[in-house]
């Protein structure tokens, strides 16, 4: 059996690198910065799980000049709002966009000097559930962790209501 004369084959393609070479990119990018992970379940028919940078409760040493969210699963990002203190929006120029993505990265205008800022967002995910959820943040030299400067909501106690269709009328 005569043998074939064999086809030279590069190693890699252009193509071939593109993935790994963006995934690259996306980590170094992402490296520096502090992110916190947690499931929004308040407020949410949905369990998908986030990660943000800022961090929740983070105190910075500046203002940041951006905002970045990572879901666990596609999404298509419906609300992002930040508010300062006595819910006083900043305008971000957020428009909703149809496209679903993990990771969203969006510009921030210079904030002014506030105790602490509050990003409130909503999104779709793939089964259509909504889930919403904040995060707080604050900078500067004197900065406190938002958690410190935010009033706790005041816990009610159950109330309990009678069933008065479980009680001997004497009817």
């Amino acid at each position: 059996m005569p043998l074939l004369p064999l086809k030279k084959v590069p190693a890699y393609s252009p193509r071939s690198r593109t993935l790994p070479g963006l995934c690259a990119l996306l980590l170094a990018l992402l490296s520096p910065l502090t992110v916190a992970q947690h499931v929004m379940t308040i407020n949410s028919n949905s369990d998908v799980v986030t990660e943000t940078a800022p961090a929740n409760d983070e105190v910075l040493a500046a203002a940041p000049a951006d905002l970045m969210m990572r879901f666990s699963t596609y999404v298509r990002l419906v609300k992002l709002v930040v508010k300062a203190p006595g819910d006083k929006p900043v305008d971000i120029g957020f428009r909703y966009n149809p496209d679903a993505s993990r990771v969203f990265f969006w510009d921030l205008p210079p904030l002014p000097a506030a105790d602490y800022y509050t990003v409130e967002w909503a999104a779709i995910d793939p089964v259509n559930f909504v889930a919403r959820g904040s995060f707080n943040f604050s900078f500067g030299p004197n900065a406190r962790p938002p958690s410190e400067l935010i009033p706790q909501e005041e816990e009610l106690a159950p109330v309990i209501v009678p069933d008065f269709r479980l009680i001997d009328q004497g009817f």
